[in-house]
């Protein structure tokens, strides 16, 4: 059968992992951003990136185009008007080689799209990492990096101080960036986690004594802060957003709502319950 059909779907991330899941169409025929259809019902997905899936002879192509709706549209529309054109016979130029990916374009562009879909915390390690890296690296054509230049990278970070867990990070960070602006897969690229291992260190615990002295030196805000953080388990910016009405004195629980310019790790809101002692000190 020839090709005839080019459609828009989006990687997302579900209760199985990730999968391509269909993009949601509204009334007016047009994709509602950020909406894909899962297991026959609609969900809200802000993550991921948009596919545009078509044929090629039997080969199913998975072209990714970002996280605009609109881009991924035209490439759709862009597809199947190239399609049509073949099926009638219509002589049409192929495409020509294109010429390698420049960090200098493609950067700035990946940074824009990663602050507006990201914590301010997490741009600024990613704008950072990458500042750094390519300082460090000196390489302007992104086909010419290669899996030793971040390796070498990890290693240079250790060797200035770095833990192996920050060092390892960060070189996942820049291959996080090579993986998207090349359109690859998560999971894909010159590197993966396990050549980010390092040995996880035993936390330090504290004793009830040394619990005690801790408090004590503590003014009543500072106690309820601390206190809150060890008996929750918040993490930082979820404490920081914590407002009254989180607090539910009669059921005993904390809950972890998203507020304007804060959004739960992983888009989860929770509720967590915790012990009367902690309440007694809110």
């Amino acid at each position: 059968m020839a090709n005839r059909r080019a459609s828009v779907w989006k990687y997302v991330r579900v209760e199985t992992g990730w999968r391509y899941c269909r993009a949601v169409t509204g009334t007016n025929n047009k994709i509602k951003p950020h909406w894909v259809h899962v297991n026959g019902h609609r969900e809200h997905h802000p993550e991921g990136a948009y596919y545009v899936h078509f044929r090629q002879g039997n080969k199913q192509v998975w072209k990714r185009v970002g996280r605009s709706p609109a881009d991924a549209v035209k490439e759709a529309e862009f597809r199947e008007g190239y399609f049509k054109a073949v099926n009638l016979g219509v002589p049409v130029q192929q495409d020509q080689e294109k010429p390698p990916l420049m960090v200098a374009y493609t950067l700035h562009g990946y940074l824009e799209e990663y602050r507006l879909s990201h914590r301010r915390e997490s741009y600024a390690l990613m704008k950072q990492t990458l500042d750094e890296f390519f300082a460090f690296c000196r390489k302007n054509i992104i086909g010419q990096i290669t899996r030793l230049d971040l390796l070498k990278y990890r290693a240079w970070l250790i060797d200035n101080g770095r833990s192996e867990r920050t060092a390892g990070n960060k070189m996942l960070r820049v291959n996080q960036y090579l993986r998207s602006v090349q359109g690859l897969k998560p999971g894909e690229g010159l590197v993966t986690v396990k050549d980010a291992k390092y040995v996880e260190l035993e936390p330090e615990v504290y004793d009830e004594k040394e619990l005690k002295a801790f408090f004590a030196a503590c003014n009543p805000f500072q106690h309820a802060v601390f206190s809150t953080l060890l008996m929750s388990g918040l993490r930082k910016q979820e404490l920081e957003s914590l407002t009254w009405d989180d607090v539910d004195f009669a059921s005993g629980t904390l809950k972890v709502s998203a507020k304007p310019g804060f959004s739960p790790k992983t888009w989860e809101e929770r509720t967590i319950e915790v012990p009367a002692k902690l309440l007694a000190v809110l």
